[in-house]
C-alpha cells in the first residue's frame, strides 16, 4: 500500500503539544502503510473589523494553491458523511485499487471551508456530529486513518 500518498492539508499549526505528540504517535504508525505528509498553511486572525467570510475565502485560497492538480480531496466537516471506520477502510482500499494514489484530506480553520474548497473535494466526510478542536479533529483523523489500513491488512488493532 506504499504506493499511496496521504496529505493532511490544515489551517494552522498545533499549538497544544498533548495534540502535537497524539498525532505524532498516529503518524509513525501510519507510515508503516503509506506515504505521508502534511502541508500547514497559514490561519487568517480574527479581529473586530474583519468578516468571517474573508478569513474563510483567503484561508481558502492558501488550501487550493497547496493542493497538487490531480489529487483525491476530502474534505472534513460537520457537513459531510459520517462512515464507520470499516467503510473508510473499504473506500481507502477502492481507492488503492483505483490507483488514486494521491489523497489529501482538509481540514479548514475555525471558521469551516470555502464554498470553492468544497467544491473542489471529491468527497465530504464529518467524523461526528458533535464539534472538536482542529486539533483534536487532526488526532481522530490519524487514528482512523491508521485504524482504517489496520482493517485492509487484516490487523488486530481494530476490535
Amino acid at each position: 500500500m506504499a504506493n499511496m500518498q496521504i496529505t493532511l492539508l490544515t489551517v494552522g499549526k498545533f499549538k497544544d503539544a498533548c495534540y502535537r505528540d497524539a498525532a505524532q504517535n498516529y503518524i509513525k504508525r501510519l507510515q508503516h502503510y503509506v506515504a505521508y505528509d502534511e502541508i500547514e498553511v497559514r490561519e487568517e486572525r480574527a479581529g473586530k473589523n474583519v468578516r468571517v467570510s474573508d478569513i474563510i475565502e483567503k484561508e481558502g485560497h492558501r488550501l487550493l494553491s497547496a493542493l497538487h492538480p490531480d489529487a483525491t480531496v476530502v474534505a472534513l466537516g460537520p457537513s459531510g458523511k459520517l462512515c464507520r471506520s470499516e467503510a473508510l477502510a473499504k473506500r481507502l482500499n477502492f481507492m488503492r485499487v483505483q490507483r488514486k494514489s494521491r489523497l489529501v484530506f482538509l481540514i479548514g480553520g475555525p471558521f469551516g471551508l470555502a464554498s470553492r474548497v468544497l467544491s473542489r473535494a471529491d468527497w465530504h466526510l464529518s467524523l461526528s456530529p458533535m464539534t472538536f478542536p482542529h486539533e483534536l479533529a487532526r488526532v481522530i483523523l490519524l487514528e482512523q486513518l491508521y485504524r482504517a489500513f489496520t482493517i485492509i491488512r487484516g490487523e488486530n488493532y481494530h476490535k
